[in-house]
């Protein structure tokens, strides 16, 4: 078996999650056996399962040792079980408040997600969490135990018996918070203990390979993965995705980020077999950095090849459109996009910019507090606007006159491929790694000097300017997106199963 090792799949799935998802279809169709492995607890698998149609192919840590006999969602399960904490002998039900009342003291509070039972609270006499129950599709999941402070002193996992299965311990810590101390899990007649996260991801991975000695393992988050393979028992091939550019500049040179300094040790002792980059040149960069001949370049996804076929015509095109699909982070340089805008729209009254992605939570929203206050200070909300994350923009591509990309690096530029796949021009900073892969400069598109924000005007100036010039990018952008069709992309997975001798039969 093959497996694809990520954190967890949220219903707002990452590029991360969409490439596995991708990864899946093309070893289904290499007769190659794949799954999904989730190392994190997620109570919304069922749904997400279902929204990226993998269903079956996704196997958890905490699933695989609890073996919960998981019900169908149904409100009656969820109301049943309710009913039942509630309509306790002494209590008076407030069902308004979804709680139970003894002695004019709330001592059961239930709480809802989306219409399903998320969890139960049980108070003492003095309002102070006492523990607290999780249900996951109408079973009994696990739960958590607080001292005085309310901070965690236990979280206990339930097998299909009801039985206490995993534990985590918890110490107090600074600032209060809870610091993990020990993991217990009873498992095959036996009590493994460990220190630590990483030594119980360890233990599950090399369950995956007791079950299934033909195993190897595809890191797609190396945050979650290096220190588990450090633990492993079995020395099975195991290679790591470097789904963005592994310096903090993008250039070969660069200062690794730190995770990634790990690596030169992890391949000389074989915990690391080799790396996946998603372009060539970051593969070639790589494999010199890191003095290793398994560096390999493998799209992270494709284009479907009923898209690639599919007429999409100019005129419907509204003209003086741009788009950006990117998160509101400081590396996207959103604000080279924002400013050139401003400055074109006295030329070009007809210009409008949406931005699609997340706001970016770090250090407290500062990049998207800042893009939001250039566009509100120059007055500029009426044709500048922050649409948020969609999870379909097939109308957007296709409506668009350019897509534009002005980060400092990338590790793919995924965005740009979905543009060009959708026949939309795109103009975009020449920056490792994706664009000069992506874009036919001057025939689907524009690369530029990174950085260069005068190139920008310029060129999105001239665009704007000559709707026959965005006619012939149009025209050519899905032959450019072509180099990643399903069939492309699929030959060269195929290439690296055989090179690495992993072909399963």
């Amino acid at each position: 078996m093959n497996y694809f090792i990520t954190s967890r799949q949220d219903m707002l799935t990452s590029a991360i999650e969409l490439a596995q998802v991708k990864r899946l279809r093309i070893f289904d169709s290499l007769h190659q056996p794949a799954m999904i492995v989730t190392l994190c607890y997620n109570f919304d698998h069922r749904e997400v399962e279902k929204k990226l149609g993998v269903g079956g192919r996704v196997i958890n840590l905490f699933q695989y040792f609890q073996k919960l006999p998981y019900h169908v969602f149904s409100g009656r399960v969820d109301g049943r079980i309710a009913e039942q904490v509630l309509n306790q002998s002494g209590y008076t039900v407030q069902n308004e408040e979804h709680a139970a009342y003894c002695n004019g003291k709330k001592r059961v509070q239930i709480i809802y997600n989306n219409n399903r039972l998320r969890y139960i609270d049980y108070l003492d006499r003095y309002g102070f969490s006492d523990h607290r129950d999780f249900y996951d599709c109408g079973c009994l999941s696990y739960s958590e135990f607080f001292e005085d402070k309310g901070r965690i002193v236990t979280r206990q996992y339930y097998d299909g018996q009801g039985c206490p299965k995993l534990l985590f311990y918890y110490r107090g810590g600074d600032q209060n918070k809870p610091i993990l101390t020990m993991i217990r899990l009873c498992d095959q007649g036996a009590i493994h203990t460990f220190d630590t996260e990483e030594q119980l991801r360890a233990y599950f991975l090399d369950q995956l390979v007791r079950d299934d000695p033909q195993s190897f393992f595809i890191s797609d988050r190396s945050d979650y993965t290096f220190e588990a393979f450090r633990w492993m028992k079995y020395l099975v091939p195991r290679y790591q995705v470097l789904h963005s550019a592994f310096t903090l500049d993008g250039q070969p040179q660069g200062k690794l980020f730190p995770i990634y300094k790990k690596i030169p040790e992890m391949l000389e002792k074989k915990y690391l077999t080799g790396l996946i980059s998603a372009t060539a040149q970051e593969a070639q960069d790589v494999g010199r950095r890191f003095q290793t001949a398994a560096s390999y370049g493998i799209p992270v996804t494709y284009i479907d090849r009923n898209l690639l076929a599919k007429p999409i015509p100019f005129d419907q095109r509204k003209p003086g459109q741009l788009i950006a699909v990117a998160r509101l982070t400081s590396v996207k340089r959103l604000d080279h996009l924002i400013n050139t805008v401003i400055l074109l729209r006295r030329k070009h009254p007809n210009i409008d910019l949406k931005i699609y992605g997340f706001d970016d939570s770090w250090n407290n929203y500062a990049t998207s507090t800042h893009l939001k206050r250039i566009v509100r200070e120059k007055g500029a909300g009426d044709y500048i606007h922050f649409s948020g994350f969609h999870h379909d923009l097939t109308t957007i591509y296709e409506t668009a006159d350019v897509e534009v990309l002005t980060s400092s690096y990338e590790g793919f530029a995924m965005a740009l491929l979905e543009a060009q796949g959708h026949a939309c021009p795109a103009v975009s900073y020449d920056i490792n790694y994706g664009p000069s892969e992506i874009i036919v400069d001057g025939k689907s598109g524009r690369l530029l000097p990174s950085g260069d924000t005068h190139a920008l005007y310029v060129t999105l100036d001239h665009l704007l300017s000559n709707r026959e010039l965005l006619r012939e990018y149009s025209a050519h952008a899905q032959q450019a997106a072509a180099r990643y069709s399903f069939e492309n992309v699929r030959a060269v997975w195929e290439n690296f199963l055989q090179t690495e001798k992993l072909f399963q039969k």
